[in-house]
């Protein structure tokens, strides 16, 4: 069996106390100073993830900054464009409608002076129809100048009246 002498357990006691401080001497100083250092390398690299987040961020701030302008341009873009098409449209009928008041008038101008030519060509008929009524009324010959004139001033004196 085990026997236990107390000479043995002190012995042990000191080997480990000297075990102990050799290694807290010589280990354990340089074990922390790798775990030391091994955390403040960590700590920059949680500070550098960090400040590119915070980059990260920034940049998103800047890109919704920029399409929001983008957008806020467009849209001024499209009510100008909008504005344009409504002044092109509006001169377009201007000018339509100028166009058609000069061709109406044109027209009417044009009816006018037909009228007109009409009317002398039925007043003269009428006048040669009433010289050669009242010929064969006479049964003479009249003077076709002077009867033409008599009846033509008869019937612009007709004409004027109606």
């Amino acid at each position: 069996m085990l026997d236990f002498q107390l000479s043995t357990i002190i012995f042990t006691i000191i080997n480990l106390l000297v075990l102990y401080l050799f290694l807290r001497k010589f280990l354990f100083g340089r074990v922390n100073a790798v775990l030391e250092e091994r955390a403040k390398l960590i700590q920059e690299q949680l500070d550098a993830a960090e400040q590119g987040k915070a980059q990260v961020q920034a940049l998103q701030d800047q890109y919704e900054e920029k399409l929001s302008g983008a957008r806020e341009e467009a849209a001024r873009i499209v009510s100008d464009a909008q504005l344009r098409a409504q002044r092109a449209y509006d001169d377009q009928v201007a000018q339509a409608g100028a166009e058609s008041r000069r061709i109406q008038a044109e027209a009417e101008a044009r009816i006018a002076t037909q009228r007109q030519e009409m009317l002398r060509g039925v007043r003269k008929e009428v006048a040669q129809l009433a010289v050669l009524a009242a010929s064969q009324v006479a049964r003479k010959d009249l003077d076709r100048e002077t009867d033409r004139a008599m009846v033509e001033e008869f019937l612009s004196e007709a004409g004027e009246r109606t």
